[in-house]
């Protein structure tokens, strides 16, 4: 019985993921770039399945990640967890218990502003 009780308590305090229409929208053109350029669907398949599978880890532990490099030029905590060559930058709402994915950056790209973070008005 313990058991299962420490199992249903560890599922209630997984955070929820939500992922916003910015952070879609740069997997979707990352994901256009492989099949088109690299002329290589499967490639982009498992990339996709990858980049999924990453975010959906943030469920347990995000924190585990760590604080975006531009972090000085935030008011709030930007986190970022390591995809390949990409970085998903996420914020942690522990009112809302969830964790928000923002964007899906190259990790060649300059800098994040904070305009091209696409904070949602939550």
């Amino acid at each position: 019985m313990h058991a299962l009780l420490s199992k249903r308590s560890v599922l209630n305090l997984a955070y929820k993921i939500k992922i916003t229409d910015h952070a879609l929208s740069d997997a979707h053109d990352y994901l256009l770039f492989i099949r088109k350029q690299k002329k290589h669907p499967e490639a982009a398949r498992r990339w996709f399945r990858g980049l999924m599978s990453a975010i959906y880890s943030l469920e347990t532990m995000p924190r585990r990640c760590a604080v975006i490099p531009e972090a000085e030029d935030f008011l709030y905590e930007y986190r970022q967890l390591i995809f390949h060559s990409h970085r998903i930058i996420f914020h942690i709402d522990e009112k809302r218990n969830a964790v928000i994915v923002l964007r899906v950056y190259h990790g060649s790209r300059e800098r994040i502003r904070i305009e091209e973070l696409g904070i949602p008005p939550y």
